[in-house]
């Protein structure tokens, strides 16, 4: 596809109304340029975890959920006092690229939500952890390497999954209205 043919993305609108707050949850997707799937490249899902992981050890803020997919990844945090969401997302982007040693990057800005009080991290969560299966990547007797929940005691549905680790079937099959309540870029 030529350029010229590519929709413009008008990722500035993205700063309008950006708010960090210390201890809120956002919910953050990153995009890979132009799409390209180099997160499935051997090992850049474990750099990009090992990145993940880092943060969360240093303990300015702290990550709920964690999914890497081939061209995105989706990360579920509550926001520490020292950065703003941001600076947050382009220290991980940095050290992911860096890390990886690949010339790839992700897309200039990101997409976050903070989370209203009224929602719950469990539908973010739910809606993270069946991203790979509902895109048909696995079956859902396997596990997805890219996952990461740190806490599973945070969230409820970790007890509901199968012997394997994999959901039920009938999750991978609900319809898209099931997440249609939440908030999500990709």
């Amino acid at each position: 596809m030529d350029s010229a043919d590519r929709p413009n993305r008008r990722t500035d609108a993205l700063h309008c109304g950006r708010v960090s707050a210390a201890g809120e949850k956002y919910f953050i997707t990153l995009v890979t340029k132009d799409r390209e799937p180099w997160l499935a490249a051997a090992g850049t899902q474990d750099v990009l975890s090992a990145v993940l992981r880092t943060w969360h050890t240093k303990r300015d803020g702290r990550i709920l959920a964690a999914m890497t997919m081939p061209d995105h990844a989706h990360v579920l945090i509550e926001l520490g006092s020292l950065l703003t969401v941001g600076q947050v997302v382009a220290r991980w982007k940095s050290s992911a690229r860096r890390r990886a040693g690949f010339v790839q990057s992700f897309q200039r800005d990101f997409w976050e939500h903070r989370l209203r009080p009224e929602e719950d991290i469990e539908d973010y969560g739910l809606y993270m952890f069946l991203n790979p299966y509902r895109a048909r990547l696995l079956k859902t007797d396997d596990t997805w390497p890219g996952w990461w929940l740190p806490d599973p005691g945070l969230f409820r549905f970790p007890c509901k999954l199968c012997g394997s680790g994999g959901p039920p079937p009938e999750w991978v099959e609900w319809p898209d209205e099931k997440f249609s309540n939440l908030a999500h870029g990709e």
